[in-house]
């Protein structure tokens, strides 16, 4: 017998709490990581938030996601909170659009990350590891988030945009973060009075989003009259619809924010994760350096990768710990039926997928980091459906193939010249903004490899 969705169990945030949050910028609890956790284990793998009027669905069944993003997909969109955060900073992009104009610019946009197009950036990759790391020396300390920020974010300059605009795509970086912790905290704090009363974070926010819009349209016009340069971006200029149509200035202009907000921050995070883990589990990192060890000192290549099969394993235990985005929203277009609740048009559910990774019913041992759950021999005994860093279905992140071709090779250039170990006395804490990285960024002291 199917039962109303308010019949989830789950918690109620309570009545003062509620009072509060809607006077001062006080954030929910459930802005922690954990509190999914908790809230699993608590009640099961389908429950409630819920705040007054409102409540939030949270899944971390496998076959309920599978069934939202693959088997149903079409009957979910993104949740309309994210796309009012997300959407209202960064442009209707493939992140935030939806129905039949998502799917013509996904398919305008898709051959940019067929397999062939982005193997031959990864010289490139790897240059710009190196270029950053001619500047460190061993005995000192780093924060190493902001190193691979700083090596991401000259990638995807170097691959989106074909050339050398250093200058402005650091500002992009600092416009960027910006927007990252306006939609975080568009997203996690109720504060309606608040915000009416002061105005001061809105109008920083709109001022972000309108020098890094004007940033963007300046680079693509640059790059309009010339040929084509093997960039991401000129593919995008040069994608026709159907119709023979190409994107309009604005579409182009939102795929590019889209793809530069979403394209460096989220590997960079995942690089932290893998060093930061690397240094507490030495066992698997010295099996990784016994594999690197096989290049014979020379910096690594594409064409290298499938003889590092541990690297890729490395990556995936790091991306089942610490995923790109903790969660996934979706609302049913319409009043339809899930796990044996029925749940009204627009009702907000949403995947937690660093709760679904952690649970010990799936990954036994699931705080242990063992890159040998992803080996040829487990692998295929992974529960099906529950591993999720990138999505699932139609949406699965674009860039995936991307992102793990672009972390493993930094990875290994890093180790091939250092060692990395957490600072004394420095707190390692994971933090959902927007993606899942380390608090207060990465303190990490130096050595040689």
């Amino acid at each position: 017998m199917t039962r109303p969705a308010s019949e989830i169990p789950g918690p109620v945030v309570p009545g003062f709490t509620r009072i509060i949050t809607a006077l001062s910028p006080v954030r929910l609890p459930f802005d922690s990581l954990q509190y999914a956790i908790d809230n699993a284990a608590r009640y099961g793998r389908l429950y409630g938030i819920y705040l007054g009027d409102s409540a939030t669905y949270v899944l971390t069944d496998p076959a309920l996601a599978h069934e939202m993003l693959v088997e149903r997909a079409g009957e979910f969109h993104k949740a309309e909170m994210l796309r009012h955060a997300v959407g209202g900073l960064i442009g209707n992009g493939l992140l935030t659009s939806e129905g039949d104009f998502w799917r013509r610019q996904r398919r305008l946009a898709q051959p940019a990350f067929h397999f062939q197009r982005i193997t031959a950036y990864g010289d490139t990759m790897v240059a710009s590891a190196l270029a950053r790391m001619a500047n460190w020396r061993t005995g000192e300390t780093r924060d190493i988030a902001q190193d691979m920020m700083a090596i991401t974010l000259e990638i995807v300059n170097k691959t989106l945009f074909g050339t050398d605009v250093r200058e402005q795509t650091e500002r992009i970086g600092q416009l960027t973060l910006t927007i990252l912790e306006a939609a975080n905290d568009r997203l996690i704090s109720y504060a309606p009075v608040w915000e009416r009363l002061f105005k001061t974070q809105q109008r920083r926010e709109e001022a972000a989003k309108r020098e890094l819009f004007a940033l963007i349209e300046g680079i693509i016009a640059s790059h309009r009259d010339q040929p084509d340069r093997g960039d991401l971006l000129s593919m995008l200029l040069a994608a026709r619809d159907e119709d023979g149509q190409p994107m309009s200035a604005r579409q182009l202009r939102d795929e590019v924010v889209t793809l530069f907000v979403a394209g460096h921050e989220t590997t960079a995070n995942a690089l932290d994760w893998a060093f930061f883990t690397l240094a507490q589990n030495p066992e698997a990192e010295a099996r990784l350096r016994e594999e690197i060890s096989t290049l014979g000192g020379r910096p690594p290549t594409m064409a290298d990768l499938p003889n590092l099969p541990y690297s890729e394993q490395v990556m995936k235990e790091v991306l089942r710990l610490f995923p790109p985005a903790a969660g996934m929203t979706r609302e049913p277009i319409h009043d339809l039926d899930l796990g044996g609740y029925r749940f009204p048009k627009g009702a907000n559910l949403a995947i937690s997928t660093y709760a679904m990774h952690r649970d010990p019913t799936l990954f036994p041992d699931p705080l242990r980091f063992d890159p040998e759950r992803f080996s040829p021999a487990r692998e295929g005994e992974l529960p099906k459906h529950a591993y999720l860093p990138f999505g699932a279905g139609p949406r699965i992140c674009i860039g995936n193939v991307f992102a793990m071709f672009e972390a493993r090779l930094i990875l290994i250039a890093v180790l091939q010249r250092f060692r990395l170990a957490v600072a004394p006395g420095f707190k390692v804490r994971a933090e959902q903004l927007f993606t899942t990285r380390p608090r207060g960024g990465l303190k990490m002291v130096l050595s040689a490899a």
